[in-house]
């Protein structure tokens, strides 16, 4: 295992909630960017590798909120570990099937922490920022398949224009 592309992932993590998490909200609905590489990493890689990035993650997005750590730690170990045995025991080839994966993930991570945020506007926020953001987040992990299974190249870009 290099460890080199994970500290990068936490980096693009921390990055990502300290800076631009705000310049990449739309109306409320913000990337679930420690869910995303944490499903994509277990989707790709060995449980071990996912489960340790993903307790990483937790403590990357647990320092900027204390009292979230012990929640994300538990669900992004969680992510990590189910992504992995159900990319080891279905078949997922197919895009769509990648994608209900993720979408499912992300909607039960976002519901959770929005859950323990504020238990008591869970409704109305479950609407307006939980299931946006999970399909904001769907389209990102969109691309990346995409782009991973040669739907999407520089080469078909670049005959677009």
């Amino acid at each position: 295992m290099r460890i080199i592309p994970y500290i990068l992932y936490l980096y693009l993590l921390a990055l990502h909630y300290v800076i631009l998490s705000d310049m990449t909200s739309i109306y409320g609905a913000t990337i679930d960017m420690a869910a995303l590489i944490v499903s994509l990493v277990a989707l790709y890689k060995s449980e071990l590798t996912a489960l340790l990035l993903g307790i990483a993650a937790a403590v990357v997005i647990g320092a900027m909120d204390l009292s979230l750590m012990p929640w994300e730690m538990f669900l992004l170990g969680s992510i990590s570990l189910i992504v992995h045995q159900c990319s080891f025991r279905l078949n997922l080839e197919s895009i769509t099937s990648r994608l209900l994966l993720l979408g499912v993930i992300l909607l039960v991570h976002k519901a959770a922490i929005t859950l323990v945020m504020a238990p008591s506007d869970f409704l109305f926020l479950l609407l307006r920022s939980v299931i946006t953001g999970t399909i904001y987040t769907l389209i990102l992990g969109w691309l990346f398949f995409a782009y991973k299974d040669g739907h999407i190249s520089w080469g078909r870009i670049k005959e677009l224009f």
